[in-house]
């Protein structure tokens, strides 16, 4: 029950924003009693920290698992551009409460989040970049990197209205080879055969 709670609440409020969805219309889709919705969440700010846990854990475990393959560094980094571009653009319900959070700005809950959820998904990341990447500082490059995915999600309803612009310009998969293709232009020489 807890889980199609968190399924139905998370695409609630993907959909229409956390203050638009009341605990009763949450019960209502369910199909239980509000009473009930209480028994499993003790309030609305609690379901809503268990739904963005339940929505993202996952999904940064899979990305952290994507860094921490033992591929080539190179295709490490690709394959986790190439997921994360996917997950933004094809992930609805991830993507909106995402953003959500970062409009939202509840600085409580987004620390919450980082600490609980991305942390770990993120510092893996920082990892990859400081072994691939010319760099003084890797925690800044990944979150530079993070940035411009985020960004360029956000940007690209605008792209097909801008002149030159390509329909496959928001294609995760061109995306990530353009970007891997500026990447390379800072990326560590291998280490030549002796």
């Amino acid at each position: 029950m807890r889980k199609k709670i968190l399924v139905a609440a998370s695409q609630l409020f993907a959909a229409e924003g956390y203050s638009a969805v009341s605990m009763r219309r949450i019960a209502t889709a369910v199909g239980v009693t509000q009473a009930n919705l209480y028994y499993y969440f003790k309030d609305k700010e609690e379901l809503v920290r268990s739904v963005l846990t339940f929505v993202f854990s996952g999904r940064s475990r899979s990305l952290g698992d994507i860094l921490e393959s033992g591929e080539d560094t190179e295709q490490c980094l690709e394959n986790a551009i190439s997921w994360f571009l996917t997950l933004l653009f094809r992930d609805t319900v991830s993507t909106k409460l995402f953003f959500r959070e970062l409009l939202t700005d509840d600085r409580d809950r987004l620390q919450f989040l980082t600490e609980s959820v991305f942390q770990d998904s993120f510092d893996s990341l920082a990892r990859v970049l400081d072994a691939y990447l010319h760099t003084a500082d890797p925690v800044h490059a990944a979150i530079f990197l993070t940035s411009a995915l985020i960004g360029y999600c956000q940007f690209s309803g605008i792209v097909s209205h801008l002149h030159g612009a390509k329909p496959e310009y928001v294609e995760p998969q061109v995306i990530t080879r353009y970007l891997m293709q500026q990447l390379r232009r800072f990326a560590k020489q291998p280490a030549l055969p002796q």
